[in-house]
């Protein structure tokens, strides 16, 4: 798979890919990260959004 690839992907689906994203779909690719890691690093990443919504959520 190549990163051009997995950008029209994420781009489909109306997402804007981060900076860290993009890091670990290189790494995926490459073979530096395999895809079990890459999976927990990209929910590790939405949960930690989710809990600072939340938290502006209960501050307002």
């Amino acid at each position: 798979m190549r990163l051009e690839q997995v950008l029209a992907n994420t781009r489909i689906e109306v997402h804007q890919p981060s900076p860290e994203f993009l890091a670990d779909m290189e790494a995926l690719i490459t073979g530096a990260l395999c895809d079990k890691e890459v999976r927990r690093r990209i929910i590790a990443r939405a949960r930690e959004a989710d809990q600072r919504v939340t938290a502006l959520k209960v501050k307002a």
